[in-house]
């Protein structure tokens, strides 16, 4: 396979982590973002590797390489538009989160002063010891 096509399906593997990864976030999977973030880490190696591979092979061959990276660009931008949604939906996530959290405080507040409240009521056994 040619270094553009190994490049080319790295970045269609990137997406579908991204896709993913989506997914686990509406879902709140963390265990399964973690996956996802960690799998996109382990492709920048191999895209850096091949973007090098198919800059040389094109320019030692005579091939277009400023068209291939017209399409790179182009693949990246839309790339960077899914990261940039995911992480919208992150932040939407983690403020829904922060606003149960601050309603779980205020009940477990107000069970508290509601206890507070309460009567002490004593057993009937302490009448017959």
């Amino acid at each position: 396979m040619s270094a553009c096509h190994d490049l080319f399906k790295t970045y269609e593997e990137w997406r579908d982590w991204s896709v993913r990864e989506g997914n686990a976030i509406r879902s709140a999977d963390w265990s399964q973002v973690n996956s996802c973030q960690r799998a996109k880490m382990e492709l920048q190696g191999r895209i850096i590797q091949y973007t090098q591979t198919a800059r040389n092979h094109l320019t030692a061959t005579g091939g277009n390489w400023p068209e291939v990276e017209q399409r790179l660009r182009r693949e990246v931008a839309s790339l960077i538009d899914l990261e940039n949604r995911n992480g919208e939906t992150l932040a939407q996530v983690r403020c829904q989160a922060l606003a149960e959290e601050a309603e779980l405080d205020r009940s477990s507040r107000q069970l508290r002063q509601v206890r507070s409240y309460a009567p002490v009521v004593r057993s009937a056994w302490t009448s017959y010891s």
